[in-house]
């Protein structure tokens, strides 16, 4: 499963805004930086580098440094259906994003 952002809709005083979750899981091979979103293709994948001297690559993440990854925007299903019965603070209420 590629990762993705759950998104919850609401409006405070009339201002949209969302709440976002990230899940999923992606695979990073640290040799070569390329990204899987299945282990059994990052283990396939592993198997082109035995036999090299292995270093982790100059471009590889570094820990607490910014990282650019690719995700899908969904809808919080949940959420969405469940709007009727939100109990949500005052000024605030569930935006409808399939409302134009």
């Amino acid at each position: 499963m590629s990762p993705r952002i759950s998104a919850k809709f609401r409006t405070k005083n009339g201002i949209p805004y969302a709440i976002e979750r990230l899940n999923g899981t992606q695979y990073r091979c640290r040799i070569c930086n390329q990204v899987f979103y299945y282990q059994n293709e990052l283990y396939k994948h592993l198997r082109t580098h035995s036999g090299e001297k292995v270093k982790v690559s100059a471009h590889a993440p570094k820990l607490d440094h910014n990282l650019e990854v690719k995700v899908i925007y969904t809808l919080d299903l949940y959420d969405h259906g469940r709007s009727k019965y939100l109990k949500l603070g005052e000024g605030e209420e569930y935006d409808n994003p399939y409302e134009e």
